[in-house]
């Protein structure tokens, strides 16, 4: 269902043209290479600079959101195909804008965008704004769905299990964080390492005694340890 191509039916709506040929004549080919080698070369960049875009984008979501004749999914889904990161960031700030997470079944391309051109710039604000709004409005899901993240082969749904409540503070489901990070403490993966003390030292807000106890009792990697105490004495 979500593999399906979208380009030869929302390519025809205006909005869409709109939207790519504004981004198009912002293009910027000396800043496009030092974007796409900090990314790691996951995808080719426009070279619009961030303030930029911000701006482009605050006007067209504004329009594009108030149009009814447009499908979220369809538009989700068209521009997380096109090649430019560009695309991919308007396409799930858009997403988080028309509230997609309000509709139950949304979990599916939630997940979908998660799996797909994955590298902690989308993950990150997939997990901790979709997933984490998603989860505070069908809270039934969340134990189910996490936990299939948790046990995944996918490293970006592990990551994302660990961090989706970051911004939780005393919501935080503790139970289900500590079998997230403890499934994954003997990972050799930078990504995970770093999510587990994100999430921690995050949580540390909450309860400092918590994570501190938490952290001498458990066998954690160096990076792990570090971030979970970054801002503890």
């Amino acid at each position: 269902m979500w593999g399906k191509p979208y380009f030869s039916e929302m390519d025809k709506h205006t909005a869409l043209k709109s939207l790519v040929s504004i981004f198009e004549q912002h293009s910027n080919r000396l800043e496009a290479p030092k974007m796409e080698a900090y990314m790691k070369g996951i995808s080719p960049f426009l070279g619009i600079k961030k303030p930029i875009r911000a701006a482009i984008s605050k006007s067209l979501q504004k329009e594009i959101i108030q149009d009814k004749e447009i499908d979220p999914t369809i538009l989700i889904k068209s521009l997380w195909q096109k090649p430019y990161r560009e695309f991919h960031y308007f396409a799930m700030e858009y997403a988080e804008k028309k509230k997609i997470y309000k509709d139950r079944n949304s979990i599916e391309l939630i997940e979908w965008l998660i799996t797909e051109k994955s590298w902690w710039d989308t993950v990150d604000f997939l997990a901790s704004h979709l997933a984490a709004k998603y989860f505070k409005e069908f809270p039934d899901q969340k134990e189910v769905v996490i936990n299939r993240w948790i046990f995944s082969d996918n490293m970006w749904l592990n990551r994302s299990a660990i961090i989706f409540q970051i911004f939780y503070k005393g919501d935080t489901d503790l139970d289900l964080l500590i079998k997230a990070i403890l499934q994954h403490q003997d990972s050799k993966e930078f990504f995970l390492r770093k999510a587990m003390g994100w999430a921690l030292r995050q949580y540390a807000h909450e309860d400092p005694r918590f994570v501190k106890n938490f952290v001498s009792t458990n066998e954690f990697s160096g990076l792990t340890v570090r971030e979970a105490l970054k801002h503890l004495s």
